[in-house]
């Protein structure tokens, strides 16, 4: 399966070399998610490896949650890469503030789109699932569950853009803000005007205007980037000092 595919390696960081070698084959597609990966003995021979670094490679990739070894069936590429790239975008926003103003930019600009398909693709039903989540944002008892009930809603409007790989991307930049969100929530009076953005966004899309959910979910997410981007410096300056 994958003879002429792999390169046989130097005697320098050769478990990196493997995770690399196998990244990429699983990335452009060449082993397929959910496809079971050659047997110890044959990718040994493969990459021209021992057994411990083999294995030392094969851990590193389980790390990141691009394969799962199953005991005794093998080792296979998991279905999904949102746990890999969810790990690689989080380390990526730990690495500078220019990074996680990207990352802010990225969700503003991923959701203003979702927010117009959702507008021209929505039905009754999903119209009823917009007004129940306000509903129970409206009613929730702490900041916990307003947050919960505040992404619910920005997942429904993803959900119903029916775009399955914009759908993967906004979980992944959900996952990453999520922690930031809570301390913003705790420490800013944005509730009530987030359920004002909440409702107008649901109004645009419940009247299919796609111009109008656009721009009400790019007011929406303007202050609250605003918001995160000033906790974040808060952070970064208190590290400092």
């Amino acid at each position: 399966m994958l003879e002429g595919k792999i390169n046989q390696l130097k005697k320098t960081t050769l478990s990196q070399d493997i995770v690399q070698q196998l990244m990429e084959l699983i990335i452009n597609g060449t082993i397929s998610p959910g496809e079971k990966l050659p047997s110890e003995k044959e990718l040994m021979e493969l990459f021209g490896v021992g057994r411990s670094t083999l294995r030392e490679a094969t851990r590193a990739l389980a790390a990141l949650e691009l394969i799962e070894v199953r005991v005794p069936e093998g080792t296979f590429v998991t279905d999904s890469f949102g746990g890999f790239f969810t790990k690689h975008l989080a380390l990526m926003s730990k690495i500078s503030f220019e990074n996680i103003s990207e990352l802010i930019e990225a969700r503003v600009r991923y959701e203003i789109d979702l927010a117009e398909m959702a507008a021209e693709k929505s039905t009754g039903s999903d119209h009823k699932r917009l007004d129940n989540i306000l509903s129970l944002m409206r009613k929730a008892k702490s900041n916990e569950e307003f947050l919960k009930m505040d992404l619910e809603f920005h997942t429904a409007i993803a959900e119903i853009a029916k775009n399955s790989f914009m759908l993967q991307v906004m979980n992944i930049l959900h996952d990453i803000t999520k922690e930031w969100m809570a301390k913003v929530i705790e420490s800013s009076a944005i509730q009530e005007r987030a359920i004002n953005h909440h409702e107008r966004i649901a109004r645009a899309i419940k009247e299919k205007n796609i111009a109008e959910a656009g721009d009400a979910m790019l007011e929406h997410l303007t202050i609250v980037s605003k918001l995160l981007l000033e906790y974040h410096n808060k952070e970064q300056n208190k590290h400092k000092g």
